[in-house]
């Protein structure tokens, strides 16, 4: 089901890309140019064309199918290559240039192993790729907002709620995410797997009222509706309790939007709501003109707050900023502070019963992002 959500998302981004987009604070920021157009339109095209295959695994794995497949998948990854992003949205996130190019990878990697022996990992890399595009339009709270009329998918009503929520987060669909939420919250909950279901919904709700909305008064009501709900488990009545002090700390220490405020947030983080905090600050902060301990920094912390978030949604791409700190900063401390995190995170990743296993393509990005940081040492 989550590998669905993530297509559909990702086709109906790129259906939106051909029209101005609307921001908070710019009525109509920009017109994506005649190349960006283009590419997003073709790619918008080759991805509905190969939905119905992506998800039927007999089906892709079908001979009769392998021409037109392999026909498909290669003009998907080339049109991925031509993609050109709007000078104003590289300026809003440093990073956006550097996960297009991994969207690029990724679908070249596909393309590659569709034609060789890994068809099913072919498969899998093609779902993947949808996470670029979920995180690369959703990041920035001044980024693109849709009509309601342009994101319903025939079947979302037939996601479990807590992935319709975040199939909303994904289109900014903010308001009808969060009253969803309040009514989820005041509905009896009657077994465990309900219990399960209702802590990821909470947490989808604090995602949204504190990084999205920062909405102090939003977050305050969610903790009210979890008090006022005999039928919630006690576990979440705990969390609840912590999180009521994180709204505590936020009434009185009010916006924060210095390196200095930040990085006291996340080193005094009671809870999630810090690291939801730290991110919506640190994204407006990364859009400044910062030196590169500052620009290190920034990116240190927002890839470590992204890892603590990690577990509540599927749009976090925190080893990209861990990458983005080394490639960008590495003459600074921070680079080697982001590499041994980029590699704690990988290692766990890759972990299982059987140990840890890096594939090769990984450790040799790791040896790569070392010689970055060597280089630069040298030159000092």
């Amino acid at each position: 089901m989550k590998k669905i959500i993530l297509f559909v998302s990702c086709v109906a981004l790129l259906a939106c890309q051909s029209k101005p987009t609307k921001t908070n604070t710019i009525d109509y920021g920009f017109m994506p140019p005649p190349l960006w157009n283009s590419s997003m339109q073709n790619m918008k095209q080759n991805m509905i064309t190969l939905q119905p295959y992506i998800f039927n695994k007999v089906v892709f794995n079908d001979r009769d199918n392998f021409q037109f497949l392999s026909k498909s998948i290669h003009k998907l990854a080339i049109e991925s290559a031509n993609i050109k992003h709007d000078p104003m949205i590289s300026t809003r996130d440093p990073t956006v240039r550097f996960v297009a190019s991994q969207f690029a990878d990724e679908l070249r990697r596909a393309d590659e192993n569709f034609k060789g022996p890994w068809k099913e990992y072919s498969r899998s890399q093609l779902v993947k790729v949808t996470n670029y595009c979920l995180e690369c339009h959703t990041r920035l709270h001044q980024g693109p907002s849709f009509e309601k009329d342009e994101v319903e998918a025939p079947f979302m009503k037939t996601l479990p709620v807590a992935d319709q929520i975040e199939f909303m987060i994904a289109f900014r669909q903010y308001d009808a995410a969060y009253k969803m939420v309040l009514a989820n919250l005041s509905g009896t909950q009657k077994n465990k797997d309900v219990n399960f279901k209702i802590d990821r919904i909470v947490q989808l709700g604090l995602l949204i009222s504190v990084e999205y909305l920062k909405d102090e008064e939003r977050t305050r009501k969610i903790t009210q509706a979890i008090d006022h709900n005999p039928s919630l488990p006690a576990y979440l009545k705990q969390s609840n309790e912590v999180w009521k002090k994180s709204i505590e700390n936020w009434s009185q220490q009010g916006n924060i939007n210095t390196l200095v405020q930040i990085r006291s947030l996340v080193n005094s983080r009671i809870s999630q709501i810090e690291d939801m905090r730290a991110i919506s600050a640190l994204l407006q902060l990364l859009t400044n003109d910062l030196n590169q301990d500052e620009l290190g920094e920034a990116l240190m912390l927002t890839g470590q707050s992204y890892e603590a978030l990690h577990a509540i949604s599927i749009m976090s791409l925190d080893e990209n900023y861990y990458e983005s700190c080394i490639r960008k900063t590495p003459e600074t401390k921070w680079a080697k502070v982001c590499l041994d995190k980029l590699s704690d995170s990988l290692n766990m990743g890759y972990s299982g019963s059987g140990g840890t296993r890096l594939p090769r393509h990984v450790t040799a990005q790791l040896d790569e992002l070392k010689n970055v940081i060597k280089n630069a040492d040298l030159k000092k």
